[in-house]
């Protein structure tokens, strides 16, 4: 019954995170190195893909599994507010 629900969700992941790229990319720029420290400037997941995508030959592998690694990363972030509302409404219900 859910399984519409969770297509739907994924593809809106996947559009988003692609769409998120272009703006990022043309609006702040992105950096070709590694952060030495937390307070040191990055790179968001989705401009890491659409570089390793687009400027590094043979980086789909590598692109593909970064995908992986980002749609996961949405999964287990809307999973866990979907839980917490449902939890939240539960309790409010209950007390009500």
């Amino acid at each position: 019954a859910a399984a519409p629900a969770i297509i739907a969700g994924l593809l809106l992941g996947i559009a988003r995170a692609g769409a998120e790229t272009a703006a990022l990319i043309f609006t702040s720029g992105y950096v070709d190195r590694m952060p030495d420290t937390l307070m040191d400037s990055g790179r968001s997941l989705s401009v890491h893909i659409y570089d390793l995508a687009m400027n590094v030959a043979g980086g789909d592998a590598n692109a593909h599994a970064s995908a992986l690694v980002l749609m996961l990363l949405l999964l287990i972030i809307n999973s866990l507010a979907t839980s917490l509302t449902r939890h939240w409404l539960r309790n409010r219900i209950m007390t009500s």
